[in-house]
């Protein structure tokens, strides 16, 4: 119940955690992790919040809402005079399975002018093996946006090398 109401009162935040090339030094990204501060239970670990999340549905708004802030935090940055850095999002099975996902991935990068090279999507593994022919039409619709894909988690799962040969990723993690 709190979950549901946790967008409406803004108790959801992201942070950003650093992404650093180990041979230069240099911050070369970052990615968007979501939290959630509750008045009734505190800090809420996102172990334990978003697998609620996608099994009740709400991590389809959720994850808009996290889409469209961490882009727009992100031009808002360079705006400061920032430079221009790769912000990486999470993508649950969830959200990549709906419908309006494309819609609503153009849609987000319209609305706040996000260059698209400078976003990543991260899946996991296990989204991507599901349904291996729509998995590979949609990250193929993706790219033709300009998006930037990485597989989060792999080896966790039961797929190979040669299984995401045929999607069109960018990054293994």
């Amino acid at each position: 119940t709190g979950l549901r109401a946790a967008l409406d009162r803004n108790e959801l935040s992201l942070h950003y955690q650093a992404k650093v090339d180990l041979a230069s030094g240099r911050i070369c990204g970052v990615e968007a992790l979501l939290r959630w501060d509750s008045p009734e239970l505190g800090a809420v670990a996102p172990a334990e919040f978003i697998p609620l999340a996608e099994e009740s549905g709400l991590i389809v708004p959720i994850g808009r809402w996290a889409l469209r802030n961490a882009c727009a935090q992100s031009v808002a940055w360079q705006h400061q005079g920032l430079p221009a850095l790769r912000m990486a999002v999470n993508l649950s099975t969830r959200q990549f399975c709906d419908e309006d996902l494309l819609a609503d991935l153009a849609g987000t990068l319209a609305s706040t002018r996000m260059d698209p090279s400078m976003l990543e999507l991260e899946l996991t593994e296990a989204v991507v093996v599901r349904d291996t022919q729509r998995a590979a039409r949609v990250l193929s619709e993706i790219k033709k946006l300009g998006v930037h894909l990485a597989i989060d988690d792999f080896g966790t799962g039961y797929s190979s090398f040669a299984q995401l040969k045929r999607f069109p990723i960018d990054i293994l993690k």
